[in-house]
């Protein structure tokens, strides 16, 4: 670990010792109360297999194939402080035999172990009489039920309210660190920008929903610190200035445990606002030239699903996807997405999280068109299995697509992006505490068949397959 690594968790790690020693200290002022007291206490321990194919597609001499073993620790503590404070603290430890991608966890770092700060908040609810509303501030794991808008660990202070017709959030948020020991830096692209995020859920009907999302996101950093580095180079795009909205409705489209025999989702979003393509130039002053543009993207999502039989309950889907792309001098018309989304959510009708583009592509949900078809069949609690076909084209055939699992390499040919299979299978026994089948089991494999825009050269498939087994204590 560097210098500034160390220097960097010296905060996150006083946070912590501070939220730690809490509970003690507050019991050592006070006499004949129930406050502090440990609400809920575990730990999980989960060790995977991990098998990846070449993310270069056999494009270049380079070979990226992998075969790796991994354990991921995660203890956490929840506290009643007081009537009105409570707080959380959850840790991560992880280690793998080699360099693999984790993604489905923290967002698109490659690492062989590091040990991390996942959550560390104070929530208070006495603000009002009511037991929903509430204020909450430190480092959480934000997240909605798409996750193509937020799924991630970061710095907030946010109002909470929450009842059973309406859900509200309004909040402000910065990624200060990343907590990590192995890359405690935020990425260049991630790093110094502010974010005010907001969102209404509200059931107009039984079992229906209309949500209202809205983020927005100004960079305030220092322009010399996007210049070039032996480290990370320069980011070929920065946020200035962005404006997200979005819309959805849907029919208890999440929820595993429904019974209704036909659900449906329909979710449309809009950005807006100025960023900026960087460029390495070593004449000039940062190392970089910098032009800025006018973006003004779109994106939708719709699906539809139908139950096939109640018990178990077997379903079949369909999903249409697209997300704007095209640029010209001086502006960009690709949506893109807050740099919070993680793209994995339960869209299937299972308790199972799915990539919603493709276990082994995982593309960023920009310049893209998707079609998607799927079945799956569970017990709703204990079981699942998940079967799903995408095929995939860019949405503007002069552009290209950013993801963590694969590089671009087009040839220019063509928009046809390829198809992919997935094959998710979940079997979740954890909650059984002192029996032999206490644990949960997953494996998400999943094959990527390039089109012809990565031309003749390409490999024919890649693949990832991940199995996890998980106890907990």
């Amino acid at each position: 670990m560097n210098m500034n690594e160390t220097t960097g968790l010296r905060p996150m790690l006083l946070v912590l010792g501070c939220v730690a020693a809490m509970p003690a200290a507050a019991q050592d002022g006070s006499e004949n109360t129930d406050y502090p007291r440990l609400l809920d206490s575990s730990t999980s321990a989960k060790a995977s297999a991990i098998s990846e194919g070449d993310r270069r597609l056999g494009l270049d001499s380079g070979d990226r194939k992998s075969n790796e073993l991994s354990v991921d620790v995660k203890p956490e503590w929840v506290w009643q402080l007081s009537e009105h404070w409570r707080s959380k603290v959850r840790l991560q430890g992880f280690a793998a035999t080699g360099k693999v991608d984790v993604s489905d966890e923290i967002g698109g770092t490659e690492t062989d172990g590091f040990v991390g700060l996942r959550e560390a908040w104070l929530d208070y609810n006495g603000l009002t009489s009511y037991p929903g509303a509430s204020i909450r501030f430190g480092r959480e794991r934000l997240k909605e039920n798409t996750g193509t808008w937020w799924d991630d660990d970061i710095t907030l202070a946010r109002w909470i309210f929450d009842t059973t017709l309406l859900k509200t959030t309004v909040g402000i948020a910065d990624k200060l660190t990343e907590a990590r020991t192995d890359v405690n830096e935020v990425r260049k692209q991630e790093r110094d920008i502010a974010r005010l995020f907001a969102s209404t859920q509200w059931q107009w009907k039984k079992d229906h929903y209309l949500t209202l999302l809205t983020t927005h996101a100004e960079r305030y950093g220092d322009e010399s610190d996007l210049g070039p580095d032996s480290d990370s180079g320069t980011p070929e795009r920065v946020t200035e200035s962005l404006t997200w909205v979005g819309v959805r409705a849907d029919q208890g489209y999440f929820d595993w445990h429904s019974r209704s025999p036909v659900q449906y989702l329909a979710t449309f979003g809009a950005v807006a606002g100025e960023d900026a393509r960087l460029t390495e130039n070593p004449g000039a002053t940062n190392g970089y030239t910098r032009e800025e543009r006018d973006v003004s993207g779109w994106a939708a999502d719709l699906g539809l699903r139908g139950q096939l039989t109640e018990s178990p309950r077997w379903v079949v889907g369909a999903h249409g996807a697209i997300a704007s792309g095209g640029s010209s001098d001086g502006e960009s018309d690709a949506f893109r997405q807050t740099q919070l989304e993680s793209n994995r959510s339960r869209f299937t009708g299972t308790r199972s999280q799915v990539s919603r583009f493709g276990e082994a592509f995982q593309p960023e949900w920009s310049n893209l068109k998707v079609a998607t078809v799927y079945t799956a069949i569970t017990d709703r609690n204990w079981w699942a299995a998940n079967l799903l076909y995408h095929k995939y084209w860019l949405a503007d055939a002069a552009g290209t697509v950013n993801s963590d699992l694969v590089e671009p390499g087009f040839t220019g040919a063509s928009d046809d992006l390829g198809e992919s299979v997935d094959m998710v299978l979940g079997y979740y026994g954890a909650g059984t505490e002192g029996t032999w089948t206490s644990f949960d089991a997953r494996l998400r494999a999943g094959v990527f068949f390039p089109g012809q825009a990565y031309g003749e050269d390409a490999d024919d498939s890649r693949h990832r397959v991940v199995l996890d087994l998980t106890k907990r204590f």
